[in-house]
């Protein structure tokens, strides 16, 4: 058991490792001519060959609950789509930490859609997270702490669809985890794809060997990052699992420091910590509810 714990920890320390460091090579193919919405089709072409062989297997679970499926998907897809899009054009620690606002999202999706019972202490960690985001919103000279750029829409945007996916996965309890895997991923590239189509985004001039670049980033990197964070938290408490993955904050914070002199005023880290903590103590909560 003590074996397994040990594998199991270090399998989420490698996975936020990885995912903290994942900015650098979506924008070293951004340099290379491949802009965020085709890294991200070719990028999940290569995840989703894997899931291949169990698409048809999963068709028939899909058909019995389509219409939400067909949401997840969409869902799922813009997920990964804005965080991409978020991580390539703005800072990297202010986009994670905007993500992270995510479970914040995910109790208050939780009560008005699934009719949970909102806890004061989630209320208390639902105001003192908005007050985090306002903080590192904020700038001098501004009437009201609102986005202004792209970058951070993008971000808050892209963990408010983690949330309503999540919520969406909890309701699709017929479903298979792997199916609603291969939903996810598959949503994707849909998602990519049409946005592609109907914002007419080029491909620039780009080497082939780029473009298997791009391809065993996502039949390799992703895969193995989601392998190793379905091991992990399937081992651990939930508790233990949401401290391990806020590592991946910071490996951000030190990756876009040391690679391109990336750094934060005390103001951002100040909301910043507000929104972990907040997100970190809903967790928590949530671990020791399924435990109960």
């Amino acid at each position: 058991m003590k074996n397994t714990a040990l594998a199991a920890s270090l399998s989420l320390l490698v996975a936020a490792t990885l995912w903290g460091v994942f900015w650098y090579p979506l924008r070293w193919l951004e340099s290379q001519g491949i802009g965020g919405l085709w890294a991200t089709l070719l990028i999940y072409i290569g995840t989703c060959v894997y899931f291949i062989p169990y698409f048809k297997q999963s068709f028939s679970e899909i058909r019995t609950q389509t219409l939400l499926m067909c949401v997840l998907a969409v869902f799922a897809g813009w997920t990964n789509i804005a965080f991409f899009l978020a991580v390539i054009d703005g800072e990297v620690v202010r986009v994670l930490l905007l993500f992270f606002m995510s479970p914040i999202w995910a109790i208050l999706l939780a009560r008005f859609i699934l009719k949970e019972y909102l806890a004061w202490q989630n209320f208390v960690a639902l105001v003192v997270a908005l007050a985090g985001m306002l903080i590192m919103l904020w700038q001098a000279g501004m009437d009201y702490p609102w986005p202004t750029k792209t970058s951070d829409w993008l971000a808050l945007s892209s963990g408010m669809a983690f949330a309503v996916t999540n919520v969406i996965m909890r309701m699709a309890q017929a479903i298979s985890p792997r199916t609603k895997a291969v939903v996810g991923w598959y949503g994707v590239l849909a998602v990519s794809l049409v946005l592609i189509v109907v914002l007419q985004a080029p491909l620039g001039k780009v080497e082939v060997e780029t473009l298997f670049i791009a391809f065993a980033i996502g039949a390799i990197m992703v895969v193995v990052m989601t392998l190793l964070v379905a091991f992990g938290v399937s081992h651990l408490p939930v508790q233990q699992s949401a401290v391990i993955l806020l590592f991946e904050v910071a490996v951000g914070a030190v990756s876009a420091y040391l690679i391109i002199g990336e750094t934060m005023v005390a103001r951002e880290w100040l909301g910043g910590g507000l929104i972990l903590a907040a997100g970190l103590y809903v967790s928590l909560e949530e671990g020791k509810r399924a435990d109960d």
